[in-house]
């Protein structure tokens, strides 16, 4: 073969391979079809059913995660001192959910921060990650997922010089929940 039957065939191949694309591969894997080859080819219901597929993938996640452990539901009178400070935390595998609900009874405002430390993995010593910070509120509500394995929760100060109670109402999928002390 020599050089000017090289350069034909070669034409002939890439003019070949432009048709296929135009004509077959962007109906049926892209739902483009500007001549209407695919409408005539019935490859309109390929790149439907591709696009479909394609949503799926990106949504499926958010609809539906199974869990490895049962469902809780708590409800916690905790009293607080006046000018005393605590912190109720609970332990969560990473992409585990919890909602949350508190609220103060007594009068007075707590600052509070929402915040949480990881138990596995390789973090710097000291590592925490703060969600959320009021300086002065008597109630939250809310919904978190854990970014990491670890204990997150509430670090609460009474402002007041009277004792309250924070009433504490967590919904989640938490191996456990409770006071810190230290």
């Amino acid at each position: 073969m020599n050089s000017r039957q090289l350069l034909v065939a070669t034409a002939s191949a890439l003019a070949v391979a432009a048709v296929l694309l135009i004509c077959v591969v962007l109906p049926a894997e892209y739902g483009i079809d500007p001549l209407r080859t695919g409408e005539l080819l019935g490859l309109g219901p390929l790149a439907e059913a591709k696009r479909v597929q394609a949503a799926n993938a990106r949504t499926d996640g958010s609809f539906m995660h199974a869990h490895p452990r049962k469902h809780r539901t708590v409800r916690i009178e905790i009293n607080v001192k006046p000018r005393e400070e605590l912190e109720y935390k609970a332990k969560l595998d990473a992409g585990e959910p919890l909602l949350y609900s508190w609220t103060t009874q007594g009068g007075g405002h707590v600052y509070y921060e929402f915040h949480g430390e990881p138990t596995e993995g390789e973090w710097p010593k000291g590592y925490f990650r703060s969600y959320e910070v009021v300086e002065s509120g008597d109630t939250a509500n809310g919904s978190f997922v854990a970014p990491f394995t670890g204990m997150h929760g509430w670090y609460w100060r009474n402002l007041s010089d009277q004792p309250l109670t924070i009433v504490l109402e967590v919904s989640g999928y938490f191996s456990k929940l409770g006071r810190i002390e230290g």
